[in-house]
């Protein structure tokens, strides 16, 4: 399963990729502004530091408008930025309105999606069935990702709601042979989040750095070590 970092924090990402746990980054507007950074330019800036520093790994970057026309044209010029760019696109507007005939399109054009804010089982499999479609294009590339927001479930409906929903996308991909689509685990929001959500079947978990620090600390860890290097102490 691989691990994307879920910031905009160079320093973060940094540590992570030393540490070998960053198999990729995803952003959206909330993690520059917890960055500090605002303004527009300020936000290209860096995507491009990004892109370049965990290049070929994948950077998701987020489409800002619910307009298909406004969202394929924003894609277009993303994909232009770097080659590692995948672009974020929701799976519906604010209104409940489908956006996959954008999906589809940006899909046959050759532009790695990410379908995001996808909360339930057939929204998944729906966005699979649109995905598979697109990737018959011969422009099209692979993989595509549809990001299950596991945690915002779990807030609604509980945890095993959000599990089941990442299995049950998981058993149907596989059922049906899709390739070239992948469930990114999205939204969580603690270690427990990690230790329960990583045995569902995604093909990648998105963590933001204060979840991940958390789930590599232990304190009988901690007080285990602290033991053996008093002994070493003593018999040094």
């Amino acid at each position: 399963m691989k691990i994307f970092i879920d910031t905009a924090s160079i320093e973060e990402i940094k540590k992570y990729l030393a540490e070998g746990l960053c198999d990729g980054v995803t952003t959206n507007p909330t993690t520059f502004v917890k960055a500090g950074i605002l303004d527009k330019e300020k936000v290209k800036e860096r995507i491009l530091e990004i892109a370049k520093l965990i290049d070929p790994r994948p950077l998701s970057v987020e489409v800002t408008s619910e307009n298909p026309e406004e969202i394929i044209s924003q894609a277009r010029e993303f994909t232009n930025w770097a080659l590692n760019i995948v672009v974020k696109v929701t799976v519906i507007d604010r209104n409940g309105n489908s956006l996959l005939s954008a999906i589809n399109q940006l899909v046959k054009e050759g532009i790695i999606i990410n379908v995001t804010s996808v909360m339930t089982y057939n929204q998944a499999i729906l966005t699979a069935k649109t995905l598979a479609n697109g990737l018959q294009s011969a422009n099209a590339k692979k993989p595509h990702f549809i990001s299950i927001f596991a945690g915002r479930i779990a807030e609604e409906h509980g945890v095993q709601v959000a599990f089941n929903a990442i299995k049950n996308t998981r058993d149907w991909l596989d059922c049906y042979q899709i390739n070239g689509v992948e469930i990114l685990i999205a939204s969580v929001r603690s270690p427990e989040n990690v230790e329960y959500f990583s045995r569902a079947g995604g093909h990648a978990i998105t963590i933001p750095p204060e979840a991940l620090a958390k789930s590599l600390v232990s304190a009988k860890s901690k007080e285990g070590v602290a033991i053996f290097i008093e002994d070493a102490r003593k018999s040094s």
